[in-house]
């Protein structure tokens, strides 16, 4: 929506027509750089993957089946809540003090 608006401001200044060739480039740069975010994005995913060990258990971007990830992130919120529900004490309320 907001790209039609500059295209409408601009073609009142410079006729109608004449951003036809300057949308067609900004679209193109605007593809271009999501295509590179994508590409870095699923870079670290690919990269994270592997510091697990599971680079097998990739398929597609962003999908992972059985992960020690998703465990992991199981877990964590999980734990979360049993803190939550005062089912486990916080690790700093167990801290040693000489008596």
């Amino acid at each position: 929506m907001a790209i039609k608006i500059v295209i409408s401001s601009f073609e009142q200044a410079a006729g109608i027509g004449s951003a036809k060739s300057y949308t067609s480039l900004a679209l193109k740069t605007i593809s271009r750089q999501f295509r590179c975010l994508k590409e870095a994005i699923a870079g670290q995913i690919k990269a994270a993957n592997k510091s697990l060990g599971e680079e097998d258990s990739v398929s597609g971007v962003g999908r992972l089946e059985g992960s020690r990830l998703k465990f992991v992130d199981h877990h964590l919120r999980q734990q979360r809540a049993l803190q939550q529900l005062g089912m486990i004490q916080h690790p700093s309320n167990n801290a040693w003090r000489p008596q």
